[in-house]
């Protein structure tokens, strides 16, 4: 909905302040409203608001606290030698307060000794903090805000330094802000881990030794109504905003994306993640879709298939619609995948990663319009075939209907600081003949030595 944008001399319309609009049944009489406008919509729709009158008042926010005040709690907590940890489905994050904070993975294959791959993401120095001087003249700590559940949060920020060097960030040590919240059932775990930038880090602790100072409980959230009456016949509540509405509802229904963790016999975790859908959709599509200059897609009459059957047959080659798009779809994909002109990324975290076939394997973030990436491998047939001589059990069978995957090994990537070698990586394609979802594709990401992948 377009509002149109009146200068209010009455009403203070602040960030921090929390706006309901309820769209009320039409006035059945002349009501004169206080701080009321009348607001128009894309459709031309009109409806008269009446604003809240907000009392200005003077923030309680305090933007600093004495270091005296907190120094002590948190000498008591880091003299305890607490560690804590947060699992994720590969990596492993440890915080041991006033000490230091590590991500690592225990990789164990059967018959052979375990190997740990780890970074230190931060060491605690006290001396390294946000320490300055308040105007009078005292050492202060500055105190951080967050919006929480609608609710603005002030947190104590612990800075850990010195980490271990990161090759993709110009090797600046990695560093960790540890944002302490006040929770009064929180036992000094971690609630939320993030990557914000490349090897730099946030974490935040629930910790309820720092509900003791008032300063650090969370704020009521401020809300308040802005009730909007329609005029001149116009719906209760805007048709695009209803429509915008009933699609969100709609898409909500027939779920989204999600994904969950799997653990192999050898001790390898996939992360699988997957999407909900209705068959119907691909049904529908089929049906509504019609074939014309602009390549449009339509899925084939059984008139139709007979006549390309019979125009194919001096070649004995029976076009089949692989799934609910039709054979059209089907080869157009298949042949754009396996010709390199198109390229399947995956992955929803921070790090994601994309194949290009017979090209190469990349891992990479962006960052606005800058994307940071890492090579993970490139395609080389004879590389790839002294490899399978080396790992025999990597072959296909014989019999092609036994077959279940193909590996191809992909060299010579971008140079591993650990291990001083080329990263590589398998890539496994695996064909499951699902006739009502010949297009869906899964991917997969797993690093079960370093620098040494497995794309699924």
């Amino acid at each position: 909905m377009i509002l149109c944008l009146i200068p209010l001399t009455n009403t203070i319309l602040e960030d921090d302040i929390l706006y309901d609009i309820k769209w009320q049944p039409e006035l059945t009489s002349p009501i004169e409203l206080d701080n009321s406008y009348t607001f128009t919509s894309k459709r031309k729709e009109n409806y008269l608001c009446s604003l809240p009158t907000l009392q200005t008042t003077i923030s309680t926010s305090t933007d600093s606290i004495p270091l005296p005040s907190i120094e002590r709690l948190l000498e008591n907590l880091h003299s305890k030698k607490l560690c804590v940890y947060r699992l994720d489905p590969y990596w492993t994050y440890e915080l041991c307060h006033g000490i230091h904070i590590r991500q690592y993975h225990d990789t164990k294959v059967a018959g052979k000794k375990s190997t740990l791959q780890e970074y230190y993401l931060g060491y605690y120095h006290s001396d390294n903090q946000e320490i300055f001087t308040d105007s009078d003249g005292q050492s202060a700590l500055k105190i951080h805000y967050k919006t929480i559940d609608n609710k603005k949060t002030p947190m104590l920020a612990v800075r850990y330094t010195d980490g271990t060097l990161c090759e993709i960030n110009s090797n600046q040590a990695r560093e960790t802000i540890v944002y302490y919240v006040c929770d009064e059932r929180g036992n000094d775990g971690i609630l939320n881990f993030e990557e914000i930038s490349s090897c730099y880090y946030e974490m935040t602790v629930a910790s309820r030794w720092l509900c003791k100072l008032p300063v650090f409980s969370p704020s009521e959230a401020n809300r308040y109504s802005i009730n909007c009456f329609p005029k001149e016949n116009a719906r209760q509540k805007p048709r695009n905003l209803k429509k915008l509405e009933d699609e969100r509802q709609l898409s909500l229904k027939k779920g989204g994306r999600a994904q969950f963790t799997m653990t192999s016999a050898d001790g390898t975790t996939f992360i699988i993640a997957y999407q909900y859908g209705n068959d119907d959709d691909l049904n529908d599509l089929t049906e509504t879709t019609t074939r014309d200059s602009t390549n449009k897609i339509t899925q084939s009459s059984s008139t139709e298939q007979t006549e390309i059957n019979n125009n194919n047959n001096n070649q004995n080659v029976r076009q089949e619609p692989l799934g609910n798009l039709g054979v059209d779809v089907d080869r157009e994909f298949l042949g754009n995948f396996f010709s390199g002109r198109e390229c399947l990324p995956g992955g929803t975290g921070w790090w994601k990663y994309e194949i290009c076939y017979g090209k190469h394997v990349i891992q990479f973030h962006e960052e606005g319009q800058h994307r940071i990436s890492v090579l993970l491998g490139t395609w080389n047939r004879d590389k790839h075939i002294e490899w399978l001589n080396k790992n025999p059990k990597k072959k296909p069978s014989g019999n092609t209907k036994d077959r279940q995957f193909v590996s191809l090994y992909y060299t010579d990537g971008d140079m591993c600081d650990l291990t001083k070698t080329r990263r590589v990586v398998e890539v496994k394609l695996r064909c499951q003949k699902k006739m009502d979802k010949s297009h869906a594709t899964s991917m997969y990401l797993v690093e079960p030595e370093t620098c040494s992948y497995v794309l699924g």
